[in-house]
């Protein structure tokens, strides 16, 4: 079984194209149901700002992933990365240390990833190789994080500091609508000195978060566009595929919006300042050249970490070998006393003795093919499920 990634992310297309390929969670599930169908085993779907991936095991052929991923999403062309193997391996733990974000070694996309992940484990879309490589790849970024260790920083971070420019973040009414990591990441940086309104489809959400914060107010969603003229400055953070702001919803040119979502929940033609992924493309570019010092430094622990896994993952086809094996001595067993207890007139006693003569017997034929298996004296793990025919037992 193999590992593939395929996608698109802001090293290949501009913001308003990204948003086409986007995923919600109900999208991810029907997504993954269908490559099910196709023969792919195991798959997870990172949807953030910046990228849409796809990560899968598989075992057959799939060159046909392109046309598939273009014709749900009914795109024509884009272009989209396939990376497969070790290369595939190399491109997740790039991302999740943030190597491959907008603004290197971000912190959002850790968590990202591991909400990803956790998805993908409560859907029971994965298995056992698929959580080997996500577990090993969040337990390496921890350790990363922490043996080169930098400042905490972020698009929120960035936004803040560019919303500083332009206003100033004392006294102000802030309406933020959103209830996700996005949205309450803004909380620290703006709940001391101002007044925040929240407004969330899941209200649910925000009462729990009034409980941390208790001077924030709550608002219908669906009144959300009356407090338009009422506040300062728009925070839009929600998971909402389509926009919850138009154009003609702003009566204010005064207003200041942020909006750092994919797809955009603000539309872009509204007369107003509104400052998203584009517009932090400087402060980006100045911080990234900051923090690439350690970036050869981390690339060179991947390499090594890439032949530690890929260790691992054979390991689990030997697993899957081994456990095959035992299998198989136990069916013959079964099926040797069934066709002797059918021919001979036996106690219930001697009946008892064949069973265990007969399954320790068949595990004495396999005890060698085993130990080469577990001892990796045996690379070619086909011949073993040729000369057993494993495959075939496994298939029925």
């Amino acid at each position: 079984m193999e590992f593939a990634v395929i996608g698109v992310s802001h090293k290949q297309l501009a913001l308003d194209k990204r948003s086409l390929f986007s995923f919600t969670d109900t999208q991810k599930l029907e997504f993954s149901s269908l490559l099910l169908t196709y023969g792919i085993e195991q798959v997870l779907i990172l949807s953030t700002c910046n990228r849409s991936e796809v990560y899968l095991m598989y075992q057959t052929d799939i060159d046909f992933l392109p046309s598939i991923y273009l014709n749900y999403f009914n795109q024509a062309e884009a272009p989209l990365y396939v990376k497969t193997g070790d290369e595939a391996f190399r491109h997740l733990l790039k991302v999740t240390c943030g190597l491959e974000s907008m603004l290197i070694r971000e912190d959002q996309i850790l968590g990202q990833v591991k909400q990803a992940y956790d998805f993908t484990c409560r859907m029971s879309l994965g298995g056992k190789e698929l959580s080997l490589i996500f577990q090993e790849t969040l337990n390496f970024v921890k350790k990363m994080k922490h043996k080169y260790q930098q400042p905490s920083i972020s698009l929120t971070h960035l936004a803040v500091e560019h919303l500083k420019k332009v206003s100033n973040l004392y006294n102000k009414k802030i309406m933020i609508c959103g209830a996700g990591e996005i949205a309450t990441s803004f909380i620290p940086y703006l709940y001391d000195n101002n007044e925040l309104i929240f407004s969330n489809r899941n209200s649910d959400k925000l009462v729990k978060l009034k409980q941390q914060y208790p001077k924030i107010k709550i608002i219908p969603f669906n009144q959300r566009k009356i407090l338009l003229d009422q506040v300062n400055i728009l925070i839009s953070a929600t998971a909402i595929p389509h926009l919850i702001f138009n154009r003609d919803d702003f009566i204010s040119s005064q207003l200041i919006a942020i909006d750092l979502t994919i797809p955009r929940d603000i539309d872009k033609t509204a007369s107003i300042q509104c400052i998203d992924l584009d517009t932090l493309n400087h402060e980006v570019a100045v911080n990234n050249q900051l923090r690439s010092k350690d970036v050869e430094k981390i690339n060179s622990e991947i390499d090594i970490k890439i032949r530690e896994v890929r260790t691992k993952l054979d390991s689990i086809k030997y697993d899957y070998v081994i456990q095959s094996l035992q299998a198989k001595s136990m069916q013959l067993a079964n099926q040797t006393y069934e066709i002797l207890v059918n021919k001979l007139s036996l106690t219930a006693r001697e009946r008892h003795i064949l069973e265990k003569t007969l399954k320790a017997s068949f595990m004495q034929i396999m005890k060698d093919p085993i130990h080469c298996v577990k001892t990796n004296q045996i690379n070619d793990l086909e011949v073993i499920n040729k000369l057993f025919s494993l495959k075939e037992d496994n298939e029925e």
